[in-house]
């Protein structure tokens, strides 16, 4: 097997392994919270877009403006979301979470990487000092070709002028 192959076999590994980690933290969140996936998907659109019409989560979710709107009524009733009227469009109608649905995200995301904490005390700290350097070099590129910004810990991370 070349090294090619290698590198791909094992990036696929521990792909699958993150990811069933990952999704399973997700699911018995999701569970507790009573959310369908696709209001879960628009909090976490609004979360990491910011707010916005909603026109932009019909483009996100792919489902009808009657959807999308159904899906947001539910969303506006439990505290999750606020929509208004666009003040200089009043025909545009605009989005943004509440402080509930934005720590309806964290707790989420929380969920979804509880596991990591173990994965991080189980390696010596020579092997984090090892492993930095390649998880920066995958990450910078992941996040370059799906078109993300920088990631928050970095942006949390620098200095303040």
């Amino acid at each position: 097997m070349s090294d090619k192959d290698q590198f791909l076999t094992v990036l696929r590994d521990w792909m699958e392994t993150s990811m069933h980690r990952s999704i399973h933290g997700f699911i018995r969140q999701n569970r507790e919270s009573a959310l369908s996936l696709s209001q879960v998907s628009a909090l976490y659109h609004l979360y990491h877009q910011g707010s916005g019409p909603i026109h932009r989560l019909v483009n996100h979710l792919g489902i009808s403006m009657p959807a999308v709107s159904q899906l947001l009524e539910s969303l506006v009733e439990s505290g999750h979301i606020i929509r208004s009227t666009d003040p200089t469009d009043r025909r545009v109608k605009l989005i943004q979470l509440t402080e509930k649905g934005t720590e309806t995200v964290e707790k989420s995301m929380q969920a979804r990487h509880a596991w990591l904490t173990d994965l991080a005390a189980a390696l010596t700290p020579e092997e984090k000092e090892q492993l930095l350097p390649g998880l920066e070099i995958l990450s910078s590129l992941t996040r370059s070709q799906a078109g993300l910004d920088e990631p928050r810990c970095k942006k949390k991370a620098s200095p303040t002028p």
